[in-house]
């Protein structure tokens, strides 16, 4: 019980930070300091900056924790770290020209713990009441998609100065790359724990299983919430992320629920092959809109000249 309560508290912190961030005001140039207003507004985004890196600090070092304290053997754990390094390698290098990539990445991983344990304890206090497929399905759109864009907020106001629409959503990707990466991990380790018959065997399911289900999922919702924010519209924008979101999660959710059905894999394959086609759309249309829309001015890190 006492468990519960550290973790709950954890977590209440971080969502009662998303109530008190600042989070739509405009970033003042950094060489703006010569009136008392200007000087306010840069020290309030300081301490907004502060409770930034305490908070990706707290979380960094509770996902190192919850690791050091979980089950894993020696084939999953390589296959994690592989994983890892192709997969941040790849975003780091892709999006390499757009500042706050890093910081995306980082923050992903500090709260998908958080997020995970949120999730637990909302399932243990739901599932009484509710559906089993409807808890599945809908708890993690509304805890990860939240924590998720908490971090694109915090980025896009005070460590960089987006130019572009397009800044907000590859933070977001970068966001999303990194939280998959940690659950992604923790898939690993527990398929591996449930095969009986070889660790590599069950490591290689894993792999699969992720990769059907989509490894740039958490970064397309991500990026969904986050070009809402780039538009002024952040609520209606993170609300279609979690109703996406929680259409993912809906044919696992409905396959757990009619464990002995086998008519829940059809629409489990449907909404896997539309996640795979939108975001492979996605990521072609962007390529072609932003020669388009290139305005010359570069995005630059907050305390940079203009």
């Amino acid at each position: 019980m006492s468990s519960t309560v550290i973790h709950s508290g954890r977590v209440f912190l971080v969502m009662v930070a998303t109530i008190v961030l600042p989070a739509f005001r405009k970033i003042l140039p950094a060489e703006d300091t010569g009136t008392p207003g200007a000087v306010h507004n840069l020290n309030r985004m300081r301490r907004t900056q502060t409770l930034y890196e305490l908070l990706t600090a707290a979380g960094l070092v509770y996902v190192a924790y919850d690791f050091s304290h979980g089950a894993f053997v020696t084939t999953s754990a390589l296959a994690a770290v592989a994983y890892a390094a192709v997969a941040l390698g790849l975003t780091l290098l892709i999006l390499r020209k757009h500042p706050g990539i890093a910081h995306g990445v980082v923050w992903g991983i500090a709260v998908s713990t958080v997020a995970g344990q949120l999730n637990e304890h909302m399932n243990h206090l739901l599932i009484r009441t509710v559906p089993d497929w409807l808890v599945i399905a809908g708890i993690a759109p509304l805890n990860e998609e939240v924590l998720k864009f908490l971090g694109v907020v915090f980025i896009c106001t005070c460590v960089i100065r987006p130019r572009h629409w397009a800044d907000y959503v590859f933070v977001g990707v970068a966001v999303g790359m990194g939280f998959s990466v940690t659950e992604n991990a923790i898939y690993y380790a527990n398929m591996t724990l449930e095969n009986l018959d070889s660790d590599l065997k069950g490591t290689l399911l894993g792999l699969l299983a992720r990769f059907i289900a989509n490894p740039l999922m958490h970064s397309f919702f991500t990026a969904i919430a986050a070009y809402g924010l780039s538009r002024r519209q952040p609520v209606r924008w993170l609300l279609i992320a979690m109703a996406v979101h929680f259409t993912a999660n809906f044919g696992p959710s409905i396959s757990t629920a009619f464990d002995d059905a086998l008519w829940p894999i059809f629409p489990t394959f449907l909404i896997l092959i539309c996640l795979w086609v939108t975001t492979i759309v996605s990521i072609v249309k962007l390529r072609k809109i932003l020669p388009a829309e290139d305005t010359g001015a570069n995005p630059q890190f907050v305390g940079s000249k203009a």
